[in-house]
């Protein structure tokens, strides 16, 4: 979902103007074709598209770099792995997003704010000494997302109206964070099992000077049906019908929030993209008159953006060779995850 006739109004060159605040270019001491690798620290990692997206970018940028998926528990992997002289960046994924954050020297804002990384990128102090530096682009995927799929018209009405995020686990705190840092969302309503789940993530995010945004649990449907109707709505939970009595709540929640007859309706990123791309939110909402992201687009944005700062290389890629990207990605998720459960956008 990559319209030719549209320009987007984000540029990730500014991503990679940022990542020098943290110190120099790791690559000005490379010859600019000596091989390289990038490991992904996670558990397990049978089904990750990662190394499918990333080494078919390498491929299309003429980079002579190697992506690896590494099947590891141990903090002494990743420490081992940056300190080879052949390794240009690593990426992390659960269990360890926020174990591994003493292993690195600095984080980024967006990673402070969300309080774990999904990346590693290398940068120079002084001295010439290797810095490790983390950051999370899993947020940077869903403001790409909205950004390049949403006209200024909707944009605009975007930032005047509340926004609703459906969940509240990891991707949740990313969806957070790019709602209100990027797309300027002030109010953001969250449905969700449990309470207790949505209080965590308001206290962590009460903590970043930052963060101004109003946080709501919405947690019965008289408050659902009371509440102005959101604009950006962000899917973070698996394609599964709701089991528990929490679950159902949060469904009827959501389904009240977005079936307002009055023809407010926005914009939708629905993370979760297995077992089919066309999950039954997806269904529900173009049925009740939203615009709908795939959950692939900010899984495709996120690698990009990783590639930015390994890469040192802020060009992105053309509409044709976007084209490429998600057909690997719909070949992987087919050779993948045959018969899988619902899968979101971390990589």
């Amino acid at each position: 979902m990559m319209p030719s006739a549209y320009q987007a109004p984000s540029d990730l060159d500014t991503v990679l103007r940022d990542s020098f605040r943290y110190g120099s270019s790791l690559l000005d001491q490379r010859p600019k074709f000596q091989k390289g690798d990038i490991y992904l620290l996670g558990y397990p990692l049978r089904h990750s598209l990662a190394p499918i997206l990333h080494n078919k970018l390498f491929y299309l940028r003429n980079v002579p770099w190697t992506y690896h998926a590494l099947e590891s528990k141990e903090k002494q992997d990743l420490l081992n792995l940056l300190s080879q002289p052949v390794c240009v960046g690593a990426a992390v994924t659960m269990p360890h997003k926020v174990s591994f954050i003493p292993l690195v020297d600095d984080m980024t804002e967006e990673a402070k704010g969300i309080g774990a990384i999904n990346t590693i990128f290398i940068r120079l102090d002084n001295s010439g000494k290797r810095k490790y530096i983390g950051t999370n682009t899993d947020t940077i995927g869903v403001r790409e997302s909205f950004l390049r799929n949403s006209t200024p018209e909707e944009l605009n009405r975007g930032k005047r109206s509340p926004g609703l995020v459906i969940g509240a686990g990891g991707a949740c705190r990313s969806a957070i964070y790019a709602l209100h840092h990027w797309l300027q969302v002030d109010e953001i309503y969250i449905a969700n099992r449990l309470r207790r789940e949505v209080e965590d993530i308001m206290s962590s995010f009460a903590k970043v000077g930052s963060f101004k945004a109003k946080l709501r649990f919405v947690g019965s449907l008289a408050e659902a049906e009371s509440l102005p109707a959101p604009f950006f709505v962000v899917g973070t939970v698996p394609d599964f019908p709701p089991q528990t009595d929490g679950e159902k709540v949060a469904r009827q929640c959501m389904e009240a929030l977005m079936t307002r007859a009055d023809g407010n309706q926005g914009v939708v990123l629905e993370m979760c993209y297995h077992p089919s791309i066309r999950t039954s939110f997806t269904v529900f909402a173009e049925n009740a008159g939203w615009k709908v992201i795939p959950g692939t687009e900010p899984m495709i944005w996120q690698g990009i953006t990783q590639q930015v700062l390994w890469t040192e290389n802020g060009k992105l890629l053309n509409e044709f060779e976007y084209q490429k990207i998600e057909k690997v990605i719909e070949v992987g998720l087919a050779a993948h995850n045959p018969a899988g459960r619902g899968t979101r956008s971390s990589l």
